[in-house]
């Protein structure tokens, strides 16, 4: 075995680089973070091949003294802590380590000027040597030029990707901290191109247009606004109604204390707030703003600083939860309008493909009759027009292959699918009683007899938990079940079907405990039997049913599994796609 020895200089500064720097992207963060400290009001990043050649910062902030220029490239330097004291950080950087980092593994060359200097200094650092510092041409604030990245780290840039990739994480950077400081201006070029602006937003709404500006329209139209305040937190933000989702967590950009955070704990806490509205495989979006005394709070976890440790954690995640919850539950019916977009695209796609009609042939012998007495009646009676106001969904028109009704309001058309609806609204309904130990049985009149083809021991051991959700049941020999009563609600279903989706989701758990997660999951089971089936035919009394219970229940938006339950055309768009406007 070697002996042990100490490591030298530039291998340990090489290492401790590694911590703090992972790619370009890593860089821009935070030299950013440091802009943003000096009280910057407007940023330029400039980079080139990816990073990889050359990185640039300018900014207009207070600027670095002349005095102070040799001592910020030094390890653990920083003006940021003046006291001494971690217990109430408020700035982004304090470590003291970017800038030291940043120069072990680059040519790095810094021009500052403040207001009370004559003239901007220039420092030259290469491998963490001063190579030269003199008097400079520069305006007030700080410019940083970043060049061969990695040069002397050839482990780490071997793993750099492609420059489209570097860029893309480049990107995502600067508008997740642009989102997180709505108040300063931002411009990105890449190449020497101006890729995108911020503008400035000083003005009370401007966290609502920097979220327009970089998460989009149709981001903005299918969130919801959330805020409260508490004496532990304040949090507000938008969050995404649960047919708006995505395939994984990138979107959502989670701001505590104008610190952008990648927190597993509170992406776990959302992704509970959406139980029961969104598929285990799908994630919402949201922007959350929160605000949390600065002594709760400890940002020195990780030399990145995008992990945090919070002093009241639980109370802040249970605010979190009741506000998401409340807020989606209050919202109503409401839609993500990316459906009706992919819709009203696909008419355009294929229209643009052959946009010519073909003629309709019609047989010569064929003999036009027209009964006078026949005359064209709108569905809607006057009186019907009138209360269109006072129903979200209007009225059923007419049903398409027993599976989709159609329903319209004053300037709207509206496709239900019928089974998912009422699979929502089954579910709200087994929930509410479950929640108020109301769940009403019915006792079969024959109780049936079923043969459990896996282990039916996982039954027997959960026969009280199972019965907690209306569902009474005895074993009946080795493999058997008799099942006495079922939750009323579901009316007449096929008993072993529902016992073999119940299986499918006991197994899944450690222990069943009934906790939240958990009722979700079996409850939704359970609804999926009672549930209005696709190619079941419905009368005109059935489908206006089906569309005030849908209006009355919370949540009715989505189906279990986060799908929407319904998607809405105007007549407008209609009209668009005849081209009649």
């Amino acid at each position: 075995m070697n002996k042990i020895r100490l490591l030298p200089d530039y291998i340990i500064d090489t290492i401790a680089a590694g911590e703090v720097i992972e790619r370009p992207y890593s860089i821009i963060k935070e030299l950013l973070e440091n802009s943003i400290d000096a009280k910057a009001e407007n940023i330029d990043i400039h980079v080139e091949g990816g990073g990889e050649n050359k990185i640039v910062i300018i900014d207009d902030g207070k600027g670095i003294d002349e005095n102070d220029l040799n001592l910020c490239v030094k390890r653990h330097a920083t003006s940021k802590i003046s006291n001494n004291d971690l217990s109430k950080i408020s700035t982004l950087g304090f470590r003291g380590e970017a800038l030291y980092a940043i120069a072990s593994v680059s040519k790095l060359e810094i021009t500052s000027k403040t207001s009370l200097m004559s003239n901007a200094f220039k420092l030259l650092v290469e491998e963490n040597k001063v190579l030269d510092k003199k008097p400079s041409k520069g305006k007030n604030g700080t410019s940083i030029s970043v060049e061969n990245l990695f040069k002397n780290f050839p482990v780490r840039k071997k793993f750099l990707s492609n420059k489209k990739t570097e860029n893309y994480y480049i990107r995502e950077t600067i508008k997740s901290i642009a989102i997180s400081h709505p108040r300063i201006s931002f411009n990105y070029f890449e190449d020497n191109k101006l890729k995108f602006v911020f503008a400035s937003k000083k003005t009370i709404s401007g966290l609502k247009n920097r979220v327009l500006e970089i998460m989009g329209q149709d981001f903005y139209e299918s969130s919801l606004f959330i805020e409260v305040k508490k004496n532990y937190c304040n949090i507000k933000g938008y969050i995404s109604i649960p047919t708006y989702n995505k395939s994984n967590w990138k979107d959502t950009v989670i701001v505590v204390n104008n610190r952008v955070i990648k927190d597993r704990n509170i992406l776990g806490v959302i992704k509970a707030a959406y139980a029961g509205l969104l598929a285990g495989n799908r994630f919402p979006v949201l922007v959350l703003d929160i605000k949390i005394p600065y002594e709760d709070i400890d940002a020195n976890v990780h030399p990145r600083k995008t992990e945090i440790s919070l002093l009241e954690r639980k109370k802040i995640n249970s605010t979190l939860i009741k506000v998401i919850r409340e807020t989606l539950e209050k919202a109503g019916l409401i839609n993500s309008g990316i459906y009706e977009k992919k819709l009203l695209n696909t008419f355009y796609t294929d229209n643009k493909k052959d946009n010519v009609t073909k003629q309709i042939i019609f047989p010569n012998n064929i003999k036009y009759k027209f009964d006078n007495e026949v005359q064209s009646k709108d569905i809607a009676s006057n009186n019907t027009i009138n209360d269109y106001k006072d129903f979200r969904l209007g009225f059923a028109i007419a049903q398409i292959n027993s599976m989709f009704i159609i329903s319209q309001t004053k300037d709207k058309v509206i496709l239900i699918d019928q089974h998912a609806a009422h699979e929502r609204i089954v579910l709200e309904k087994l929930k509410s009683s479950f929640f108020n130990n109301n769940i009403q049985r019915q006792i079969l009149l024959m109780p049936e007899i079923i043969d459990i083809d896996s282990d039916i021991k996982l039954f027997l051991d959960n026969k009280k938990k199972i019965g907690e959700l209306g569902i009474i049941f005895d074993g009946y020999g080795q493999n058997s079940i008799i099942v006495r009563e079922l939750p009323s609600i579901l009316g007449k279903i096929k008993v072993k079907e529902l016992f073999d989706d119940l299986y499918l989701q006991l197994e899944k758990f450690d222990e069943v405990n009934l906790n939240s997660y958990q009722i979700e999951n079996l409850l939704s089971s359970i609804a999926c039997h009672n549930s209005i089936r696709a190619g079941r035919k419905l009368n005109i009394e059935e489908m206006n049913n089906l569309l005030r219970l849908m209006e009355e229940t919370p949540n009715s938006g989505q189906c279990n599994h986060g799908r929407p339950t319904f998607v809405e055309l105007s007549i407008k768009d209609i009209e668009k796609l005849f081209g009649r406007i």
